[in-house]
């Protein structure tokens, strides 16, 4: 009702009892006494709806306002209207407060709110994996008090937020984590982290692969120079030795060994093509390697034993396989002291899966190693790699190659005991017998 009518309705209650006091007035001659005992009657009654209204409003049981008529009866009814809006808003605040919070749980980044004075106000769930905030606990505890790293430290008492900080997570020193703080509201700022370990692994990978080619090219071809130059000094008159033609010859081989195998990895890490396409006869494939390995072997006299399982074939591409295959093969022989024993197995597991397995009682490979093995141009014995003409790139080719073909690489090694070089094709790509057609 709109505020004319409230006036309309307290000057008619007021004229009403003006004219009852009027007319009891002319019976009984005491105008002011009723009219006294007609606004003490208004007041008593605005009081006991008063009272009414403090009850519903601060020790209410139900959320329907109390019955009444006139201008308390709209009074209550207004109330009452105004709490349902407010608790549909609060409703819908609280689903938005919900979404925000699954939205936020949801982003690649730890969020951590905090006050202006460090005070952190809520964080979410991967805040805590990797900030180490335990939430609720941690509420109101400053954020330099979990996150001590001096960089860290140092960016936050002097507000620069201008650069991201990265700093090794405060529970996972594995793990390295980006910082960004930005500014939230007028006294509040937002922390986003974020877990960059794989692109800094990857950037050091990088610096190191550039570091690394330069340096295996540069070593061969600085030998080649410096024979160049001596011979083209016309002065030395220094006669053509041909043991100096065969070193820049080696140089040489290194050298396209080095690309030749970096355009082998290049070519396998942007292959595209169907593992369906082929079917490769891994039987025949390892006859042609055994021919290789018993070449190779003639100068240290392994004992080198083929187990191979005939009717056990694969889908897959035969030229990355036999590369991988290679690898292994090889390297078994030129890690191995001489007269040492190699078993190159292939068969069936009892999961169905194909198996290729390189075991030999060479040297073995320290633990610490292991995990490394498969970076590109990582070398456990550099000197001794380098005089078997390794170039560092053998098992990460090895590591692509079963990648494309849904495996990985598996290494058992004990020092002074020998090592196992094996990796497992599923099942989805294993044949027991050449088909009639090569699949399409």
């Amino acid at each position: 009702m709109n505020q004319n009518a409230q006036h309309f309705k307290l000057v008619f209650s007021l004229g009403l009892v003006t004219g009852l006091s009027f007319v009891l007035s002319l019976y009984f001659d005491n105008f002011i006494f009723f009219m006294f005992l007609g606004v003490l009657g208004l007041l008593l009654a605005h009081h006991y709806n008063f009272v009414r209204l403090f009850n519903w409003l601060w020790h209410r049981k139900t959320l329907y306002p109390p019955q009444s008529k006139g201008s308390w009866g709209e009074i209550f009814d207004g109330i009452y209207k105004l709490q349902l809006k407010n608790r549909s808003r609060r409703k819908e605040l609280g689903r938005f407060l919900k979404r925000f919070r699954e939205g936020a749980e949801a982003l690649p980044d730890g969020i951590v709110l905090m006050r202006n004075n460090g005070q952190i106000a809520w964080c979410n769930q991967l805040a805590s994996h990797l900030l180490g905030i335990r939430w609720p606990d941690d509420n109101n505890i400053r954020i330099d008090n979990l996150v001590r790293h001096p960089d860290f430290i140092e960016a936050y008492t002097s507000k620069q937020f201008d650069e991201p900080i990265i700093i090794p997570s405060p529970i996972a020193h594995d793990l390295v984590i980006e910082i960004r703080i930005v500014p939230y509201t007028y006294d509040e700022y937002l922390l986003l982290a974020r877990d960059v370990t794989q692109v800094s692994r990857l950037n050091q990978m990088r610096k190191d692969f550039i570091a690394n080619v330069s340096h295996e090219l540069k070593t061969p071809l600085t030998v080649i120079q410096g024979y160049l130059e001596m011979y083209r000094d016309y002065d030395m008159q220094i006669p053509i030795n041909p043991k100096s033609i065969n070193s820049m010859l080696e140089q040489s081989e290194r050298m396209m060994s080095l690309i030749s195998q970096l355009l082998v990895l290049s070519r396998i890490e942007a292959n595209s093509e169907s593992l369906f396409d082929q079917v490769i006869d891994v039987r025949k494939m390892l006859a042609v390697i055994e021919s290789e390995a018993t070449q190779l072997n003639t100068h240290k006299n392994h004992s080198i034993q083929f187990v191979i399982q005939p009717d056990l074939m694969i889908y897959g591409i035969e030229d990355e396989m036999r590369s991988a295959m290679t690898n292994l093969v090889k390297n078994a022989i030129h890690y191995t002291q001489p007269e040492g024993e190699i078993t190159v197995s292939w068969s069936l597991t009892e999961q169905g899966n194909a198996l290729f397995k390189v075991e030999d009682n060479g040297l073995g490979i320290a633990e610490h190693h292991l995990a490394r093995l498969t970076e590109r141009f990582y070398r456990v014995d550099k000197a001794r790699a380098r005089s078997s003409g390794g170039t560092g790139l053998g098992l990460s080719i090895v590591k692509h190659v079963l990648q494309h073909h849904h495996s990985e690489l598996m290494i058992d090694s004990v020092e002074n005991k020998g090592s196992s070089f094996s990796f497992e094709i599923p099942q989805d790509l294993v044949l027991l017998e050449q088909p009639l057609k090569q699949a399409n």
